[in-house]
């Protein structure tokens, strides 16, 4: 079960930002709409994912993701 608990100091997520996880996951920031958060997770193996936990370390700006297309680049692909 992932718990997190958000308090008056708890940022408010930006497009970019990066998170690092204790178990060696990356979890980054992709767009943040109508108060949704898009990110995007990257883990070290399928068991850490199903253990995953809420507790990161802020980690800066990813500036690749930073320098990406908002989500209105891709509404018209036909995909």
């Amino acid at each position: 079960m992932l718990t997190y608990t958000v308090t008056e100091n708890t940022p408010n997520p930006e497009k970019a930002d990066q998170y690092r996880f204790v178990d060696g996951t990356t979890e980054v920031v992709f767009a943040v709409e109508e108060g949704r958060v898009l990110t995007f997770r990257e883990y070290p193996d399928v068991d850490t994912f199903r253990q995953a936990m809420e507790v990161g370390e802020y980690e800066g700006v990813n500036l690749g993701v930073k320098e990406l297309p908002g989500l209105e680049a891709f509404q018209d692909l036909d995909i």
